[in-house]
């Protein structure tokens, strides 16, 4: 009999669905899950009928990080960090808006999945942190993300320490944003990626791109391509049709 894949990958329309699926582990990360997890995260950058990713786990938890037991034994490939790391960048980085769904703990690799993602929603039984300095590791490129998402102080904080956080203070420092009840997290993710189906996608994957530029470059930099970017949405058949909407909408006022 075939074992369940440990990452689940589907598409429900314009909606990719990606499944973090080793609950007995708390989702926890291997080089079969890593396996896994490539194919469903370059699936999805190549599925160009997707439009929003949603990324769920089953089980307790979204995910407890690197899975201990497989490192303390030698059974992680030296791969297995420069690897997993790629695929962060590829859900940073897709043409798509990614949501993170995040219940339990959202530890480690966990979190640094959760930081990838354009937003984060978490119930309000979460757990989050980056605890890697407490077994003498560094915690991959959440030394990288983490600082531009908090800020540096709060960042230095969880991460020297490896102290985690509640939902709640996760949404007070701007970790998450937003928190709902455990029942109502499913719900939750479903409502916000059809808010992001509702925005035209042409300027959605823009603005996504420009954001992230805004980080590596300068400001003259930056305008060099920001001054395209707004060209091509203006030439876009969305735009068109929003302005034909306003214009119509107008009309009706007898404006």
């Amino acid at each position: 009999m075939a074992t369940e894949r440990t990452v689940l990958y589907r598409r429900e329309g314009p909606i990719a669905r990606i499944t973090l699926n080793r609950p007995e582990v708390l989702n926890a990360e291997d080089m079969t899950f890593l396996a896994d997890l490539t194919e469903a995260v370059h699936t999805l950058r190549d599925d160009r009928k997707v439009r929003v990713a949603i990324l769920t786990g089953t089980g307790r938890a979204f995910c407890a990080g690197v899975d201990l037991k497989a490192l303390s034994s030698g059974r992680l490939d030296p791969v297995f960090f420069t690897d997993i790391e790629s695929l962060w960048d590829i859900l940073e980085n897709c043409d798509k808006a990614v949501l993170c769904g995040i219940h339990g703990y959202c530890l480690g690799g966990g979190l640094q999945i959760a930081l990838a993602c354009d937003l984060r929603i978490a119930a309000d039984d979460a757990i989050l942190g980056l605890p890697a300095v407490k077994e003498c590791l560094i915690p991959g490129l959440g030394t990288y993300r983490l600082p531009r998402l908090i800020g540096m102080g709060r960042a230095r904080e969880l991460l020297l320490l490896g102290d985690t956080v509640g939902a709640r203070r996760a949404l007070e420092i701007g970790l998450v944003n937003a928190v709902v009840p455990r029942a109502e997290l499913e719900a939750s993710c479903l409502a916000m990626a059809e808010r992001f189906l509702a925005v035209p996608h042409t300027s959605l994957i823009h603005i996504k791109r420009l954001s992230n530029l805004a980080f590596q470059t300068d400001f003259t930099q930056f305008m060099q391509a920001f001054i395209p970017a707004q060209q091509a949405c203006l030439t876009s058949p969305e735009h068109e049709a929003a302005m034909a909407a306003f214009r119509a909408e107008q009309a009706a006022k007898g404006k």
